[in-house]
């Protein structure tokens, strides 16, 4: 009797683990291959792709900027090969199939990290385009959008001065520039999470070529160009129906919280010139009654160092130095008001919402966002805005004996001028 319940026991136990054992030993047999498996050297390593409008309806002229290790005689770091081609298809998908055709290699797009929008193909439409990145496996959902100003094609061919290739160096720029805050980053995945809200519009970075001599930017020589990232293009319905200029999209981006750090430039009432670096910046929201309507405040709190002051200013002691220091934060929360201020006044021209106003009021205010959901973003231009700015000053950054205010010396044994 024992004996049969232990059958029992061992029968059951591997009628549990029957199914395991089949599942391991099939597992065994499909890992002696891996189906599309493709060698190294039949791989072409896309950096970045540039879409424009074709010239037959239906079309696409695509350009796939690709980057080939260069033939080494040894020692010294790795050099990469431009390999550039262009081709006008009516997918995406009928591209790739013919750029393996021509170069005998397999283009893959799992290395690519930026996507440049042509500006025509922007006004026409971008969503179908986009569709095909989002539902092909090999791209990322944390690619970079950039919208071209002019023809994409031609930007990716730039002869930058510093030989590097188009994509890398856009690439570069963009991540490092939370170092300096100049212009909002928009990923793939962002942009398509944004297209699917009815409170709020997605916006893009622009990049255009510029030389010597042009948007103040003065070179050694003229002989090659440089890309400049800058401004934002605002999207209703997948289509660039406003272009933000550098005010606009600071305040944007003071609003949205995405100020890591920047320079901030105020002359006050005396005209002097103050730069100021911000350190950090931290911005909140709160939905409230603002003149009998609901609105929205955003609290805005920044740390700076002084770092210029320009203009000729009358010599100081050190009470009027630290006077002046202090009458510095109010000039500056100015400042950013005012870039705040023309966001905000974008917003209302266009009556469209890239700044997420109706997103915010529908994350802390759902039943309000319920009554004015159907109206929204037109509504926007009746919507209060308030702003509460606090800046701190954490150091001068620079000395008060200065050359444009001397400070004559207050003791015998020299100036005891504060660093």
């Amino acid at each position: 009797m024992g004996g049969g319940s232990m059958e029992t026991s061992q029968e059951k136990f591997l009628m549990h683990r029957f199914p395991i054992v089949i599942l391991l030993i099939t597992c065994l047999v499909l890992m002696g291959g891996c189906g599309g498996k493709r060698e190294v050297d039949e791989l072409a390593f896309v950096l970045g792709m540039g879409i424009d409008l074709g010239k037959e309806e239906g079309t696409y002229l695509i350009t796939m900027q690709m980057a080939q290790p260069k033939p080494s005689g040894g020692g010294g770091a790795a050099e990469l090969e431009n390999r550039t081609i262009s081709m006008e298809a009516p997918s995406l998908a009928i591209m790739v199939e013919r750029v393996a055709e021509t170069f005998n290699k397999y283009p893959f797009a799992g290395t690519a990290r930026v996507i440049v929008l042509g500006e025509e193909l922007s006004k026409s439409g971008i969503n179908e385009t986009l569709d095909f990145f989002q539902r092909f496996y090999e791209f990322r959902r944390s690619i970079y959008l950039l919208v071209a100003k002019g023809d994409a094609k031609d930007l990716l061919e730039t002869e930058l001065r510093t030989k590097k290739i188009p994509s890398h160096n856009l690439i570069s720029t963009i991540e490092s520039q939370k170092r300096q805050s100049a212009f909002p980053t928009t990923r793939l995945g962002h942009y398509l999470t944004i297209l699917g809200r009815e409170s709020q519009n997605p916006i893009i970075p622009t990049v255009e070529k510029v030389k010597s001599g042009d948007k103040d930017l003065y070179l050694p020589n003229d002989e090659g160009e440089e890309l400049l990232i800058h401004k934002s293009c605002v999207f209703e319905d997948g289509k660039l129906v406003a272009t933000l200029n550098d005010q606009e999209t600071n305040g944007f981006l003071w609003l949205d919280d995405e100020i890591y750090s920047r320079y901030l430039y105020k002359k006050d009432e005396n005209g002097i010139g103050i730069t100021a670096w911000v350190l950090n910046s931290k911005t909140k929201y709160k939905i409230e009654e603002i003149d009998g309507k609901m609105g929205i405040t955003f609290k805005i709190k920044a740390r700076v160092a002084i770092n210029e002051i320009s203009g000729k200013h009358e010599e100081m002691d050190t009470k009027k130095w630290r006077d002046f220091m202090e009458s510095l934060g109010p000039i500056l929360e100015q400042a950013i008001q005012e870039e705040c201020e023309a966001a905000v006044a974008k917003n209302r021209e266009l009556g469209l919402d890239f700044i997420g106003i109706g997103r915010k009021i529908e994350i802390k205010e759902p039943k309000y966002w319920k009554q004015v959901k159907s109206t929204w973003p037109h509504c926007v231009s009746d919507t209060p805005v308030a702003y509460s700015i606090e800046v701190s000053i954490e150091h001068s950054g620079l000395a008060r004996n200065s050359p444009v205010s001397p400070q004559k010396s207050e003791s015998k044994e020299g100036s005891k001028t504060p660093q």
